[in-house]
């Protein structure tokens, strides 16, 4: 459910930071779940750059954010200077948390049988900016565990997510390597994004 509440609210902001070739960025934006484009500033030891992505292409452009940290609406347009490349989470850890994050959407509720069976566990009780959440690690794989698989455990697991009472997603936390790296998620609206023609 909280994959479809994503997509129900339509757009969610988010914010992260991580290592990239050692370099530390912070990212903070939104992603739109139902158009699958993600607009984010991108900062670090670096001139501030704005980012636009859909499931194959990252857009980038010089830019600095918001007050906020966000990225500045409304979005460039497509004869701005954007600098356009393929999404490549296997070659990029920044590419691989933002294919991540933009995969916890869903047009529809996943079948609570077929999740149980594929090996989403319940970790513990939390808080998220002292709202409690429930902290669930997600299936490894979108197969059926039989009793021929390894026994799956919390460590299984490449992606956690922290669920409010409302169903609600506020935080995901990402395991890229073997470094896990915190996304978090509060609530609120966000713009609707299109990609523009210059990012594609």
């Amino acid at each position: 459910m909280t994959r479809f509440n994503n997509y129900d609210a339509g757009t969610r902001p988010f914010s992260t930071t991580l290592t990239q070739q050692g370099a530390q960025l912070t990212v903070t934006g939104w992603i739109d779940y139902v158009a699958h484009v993600g607009y984010a500033a991108v900062t670090g030891a670096f001139h501030p750059q704005a980012m636009v992505w859909s499931d194959s292409t990252v857009g980038i452009i010089p830019q600095t954010p918001d007050h906020n940290g966000n990225p500045i609406l409304p979005m460039p347009a497509a004869d701005a200077d954007w600098h356009s490349r393929p999404l490549d989470p296997t070659t990029s850890r920044l590419d691989a948390m933002l294919a991540v994050l933009s995969s916890l959407g869903s047009d529809r509720p996943d079948n609570p049988l077929l999740v149980q069976q594929t090996g989403a566990l319940w970790l513990r009780d939390d808080t998220v900016d002292s709202t409690p959440v429930s902290v669930f690690a997600a299936p490894p794989t979108d197969k059926p565990s039989d009793a021929s698989s390894a026994p799956i455990t919390a460590e299984t697991s490449s992606l956690r997510l922290w669920v409010d009472d409302t169903g609600l997603m506020r935080r995901a936390e990402v395991r890229l390597g073997d470094d896990w790296t915190t996304a978090d998620m509060p609530d609120g609206a966000g713009p609707a994004l299109a990609l523009p023609e210059g990012a594609q």
